[in-house]
């Protein structure tokens, strides 16, 4: 009796586990929470280091590795988002810097050094993009 009553409740368990087998959802934006933890903690850290300029530099220099990370290239961002961010995060860092430096004017002049620096330098890059058979291009900006 209690071999029998073991051998229903195994086969019991087993038809349980094949009919509710998980079915993994695919993401709509995978990575994207990833990248938001990274530039939130940089930030966070930012300010606990130096203030509000602080801040901005790590603002800036997390968006600028989460947006150069290997999953963000390959996964749901377009190569121009990942270039507007990559501005962005050079931007703050930029205006961080020029801020420690110079107060309000050097804020001002440091954004724009740092976003022309950054634009200049994501210029000469590549293009990422996916065909429909899924493999990843990636094609020279020139």
């Amino acid at each position: 009796m209690k071999k029998t009553l073991i051998l229903f409740t195994l086969l019991l368990f087993a038809l349980a586990g094949i009919s509710n087998a998980q079915v993994r959802k695919e993401k709509k934006y995978p990575g994207l929470a990833t990248n938001i933890a990274i530039v939130g903690g940089s930030t966070a850290a930012g300010a606990l280091i130096g203030g509000r300029k602080g801040a901005m530099i790590g603002a800036g220099a997390g968006l600028l590795y989460a947006s150069s990370r290997k999953g963000t290239k390959r996964r749901a961002y377009g190569s121009n988002y990942r270039r507007i961010a990559k501005i962005a995060g050079g931007t703050l860092v930029g205006a961080g810097v020029g801020g420690y430096l110079g107060g309000k004017k050097g804020m001002i002049i440091g954004s724009l050094i740092g976003a022309g620096a950054t634009y200049l330098y994501t210029k000469n890059g590549y293009r990422y993009y996916r065909a429909r058979n899924g493999k990843i291009y990636a094609v020279p900006n020139w």
